[in-house]
Protein backbone atom coordinates (compact mmCIF):
# COMPACT_ATOMS: atom_id res chain seq x y z
CA UNK A 1 0.00 0.00 0.00
CA UNK A 2 2.87 2.27 0.71
CA UNK A 3 4.41 1.72 -2.22
CA UNK A 4 2.03 3.01 -4.69
CA UNK A 5 2.44 6.34 -2.95
CA UNK A 6 5.74 6.65 -3.07
CA UNK A 7 5.99 8.21 -6.74
CA UNK A 8 3.10 10.21 -6.02
CA UNK A 9 5.31 11.82 -2.93
CA UNK A 10 8.07 12.19 -5.21
CA UNK A 11 6.33 14.24 -7.82
CA UNK A 12 4.25 16.52 -4.96
CA UNK A 13 8.21 17.18 -3.92
CA UNK A 14 9.71 18.33 -6.92
CA UNK A 15 6.11 20.47 -7.84
CA UNK A 16 7.00 22.21 -4.19
CA UNK A 17 10.02 22.85 -4.37
CA UNK A 18 11.24 23.51 -7.86
CA UNK A 19 14.20 25.37 -7.02
CA UNK A 20 17.66 24.18 -7.92
CA UNK A 21 20.67 24.43 -5.50
CA UNK A 22 24.22 24.84 -6.75
CA UNK A 23 26.88 23.31 -4.38
CA UNK A 24 30.61 22.09 -4.86
CA UNK A 25 33.31 20.83 -2.62
CA UNK A 26 36.94 21.07 -3.05
CA UNK A 27 39.35 18.24 -1.25
CA UNK A 28 41.97 19.65 0.68
CA UNK A 29 43.88 17.58 3.07
CA UNK A 30 43.58 14.03 4.37
CA UNK A 31 41.42 11.79 6.30
CA UNK A 32 37.84 10.99 5.62
CA UNK A 33 35.49 14.26 5.70
CA UNK A 34 38.26 16.72 4.86
CA UNK A 35 36.61 18.80 2.79
CA UNK A 36 36.09 22.89 1.99
CA UNK A 37 33.34 24.62 0.23
CA UNK A 38 34.06 26.56 -3.21
CA UNK A 39 32.88 30.16 -2.91
CA UNK A 40 32.73 33.05 -5.17
CA UNK A 41 35.33 36.07 -3.25
CA UNK A 42 33.72 39.61 -2.74
CA UNK A 43 33.66 42.08 -4.99
CA UNK A 44 36.66 44.70 -5.40
CA UNK A 45 35.45 48.05 -4.81
CA UNK A 46 35.06 49.96 -8.26
CA UNK A 47 35.69 53.40 -9.44
CA UNK A 48 33.18 55.74 -10.65
CA UNK A 49 34.10 58.89 -13.38
CA UNK A 50 31.80 61.27 -14.99
CA UNK A 51 31.65 62.96 -17.94
CA UNK A 52 27.88 65.05 -17.98
CA UNK A 53 24.92 62.62 -16.40
CA UNK A 54 27.14 59.29 -17.22
CA UNK A 55 28.98 57.49 -15.05
CA UNK A 56 31.72 54.55 -15.88
CA UNK A 57 31.72 52.36 -13.59
CA UNK A 58 35.09 49.86 -13.43
CA UNK A 59 36.57 47.55 -10.91
CA UNK A 60 38.55 44.42 -11.11
CA UNK A 61 37.85 40.84 -11.52
CA UNK A 62 36.95 38.59 -7.93
CA UNK A 63 40.07 36.46 -7.20
CA UNK A 64 39.06 33.67 -5.33
CA UNK A 65 40.28 30.57 -3.15
CA UNK A 66 39.33 27.14 -1.70
CA UNK A 67 38.95 26.10 -5.20
CA UNK A 68 36.37 28.21 -5.87
CA UNK A 69 34.91 29.57 -9.31
CA UNK A 70 35.89 32.65 -11.11
CA UNK A 71 32.98 35.16 -11.47
CA UNK A 72 30.81 34.63 -14.54
CA UNK A 73 29.53 38.64 -14.76
CA UNK A 74 29.15 41.31 -11.94
CA UNK A 75 25.51 42.91 -10.21
CA UNK A 76 26.18 46.46 -10.24
CA UNK A 77 24.47 48.60 -7.05
CA UNK A 78 24.15 52.20 -6.81
CA UNK A 79 23.48 53.79 -3.38
CA UNK A 80 23.17 57.69 -2.52
CA UNK A 81 26.16 58.58 -0.30
CA UNK A 82 24.44 61.04 1.68
CA UNK A 83 21.83 58.55 3.03
CA UNK A 84 23.27 54.87 2.06
CA UNK A 85 20.04 54.30 0.53
CA UNK A 86 19.85 51.62 -2.78
CA UNK A 87 18.76 52.84 -5.93
CA UNK A 88 17.32 52.13 -9.11
CA UNK A 89 20.91 51.08 -11.36
CA UNK A 90 19.68 52.53 -15.34
CA UNK A 91 19.28 50.07 -17.99
CA UNK A 92 23.37 49.82 -18.75
CA UNK A 93 23.93 48.56 -15.85
CA UNK A 94 21.20 46.38 -14.91
CA UNK A 95 21.51 42.35 -14.58
CA UNK A 96 24.68 40.65 -14.85
CA UNK A 97 27.81 42.23 -16.48
CA UNK A 98 30.08 40.26 -18.03
CA UNK A 99 32.90 42.24 -18.26
CA UNK A 100 35.04 44.86 -15.61
CA UNK A 101 32.74 47.88 -16.30
CA UNK A 102 29.68 49.55 -17.50
CA UNK A 103 28.58 53.57 -18.22
CA UNK A 104 25.35 54.40 -16.69
CA UNK A 105 23.40 57.08 -18.70
CA UNK A 106 21.19 59.99 -17.30
CA UNK A 107 22.28 59.42 -13.74
CA UNK A 108 20.38 61.97 -11.69
CA UNK A 109 22.23 65.13 -10.23
CA UNK A 110 23.62 64.14 -6.65
CA UNK A 111 26.60 62.03 -4.83
CA UNK A 112 26.39 57.97 -5.30
CA UNK A 113 28.51 55.42 -4.70
CA UNK A 114 28.30 51.90 -6.01
CA UNK A 115 29.29 48.32 -5.58
CA UNK A 116 29.64 44.88 -7.04
CA UNK A 117 28.84 41.87 -6.32
CA UNK A 118 30.49 38.23 -8.01
CA UNK A 119 28.07 36.21 -9.77
CA UNK A 120 27.73 32.94 -10.99
CA UNK A 121 24.72 31.28 -12.10
CA UNK A 122 22.53 31.41 -8.83
CA UNK A 123 26.09 32.01 -6.63
CA UNK A 124 26.68 35.28 -5.25
CA UNK A 125 29.60 36.69 -3.60
CA UNK A 126 29.80 39.15 -0.87
CA UNK A 127 28.98 42.69 -2.13
CA UNK A 128 32.34 44.98 -2.47
CA UNK A 129 32.97 47.70 -0.55
CA UNK A 130 31.65 51.16 -2.09
CA UNK A 131 33.64 53.46 -4.62
CA UNK A 132 34.47 56.65 -3.63
CA UNK A 133 31.99 59.32 -4.22
CA UNK A 134 30.86 60.09 -7.57
CA UNK A 135 29.69 63.65 -7.67
CA UNK A 136 27.02 64.04 -10.77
Amino acid sequence: MHRRFLPLLLVVAVVAFPGGAAAAWALHGSGPGAAQAKALAAGNAPAGSVTGHKVKVTWTASSYTNGGVAAAGYIIKRYNASTGVLQTILSACTGTIVGLTCTESSVPSGTWQYTVTPATANWRGPESPKSAVVTV
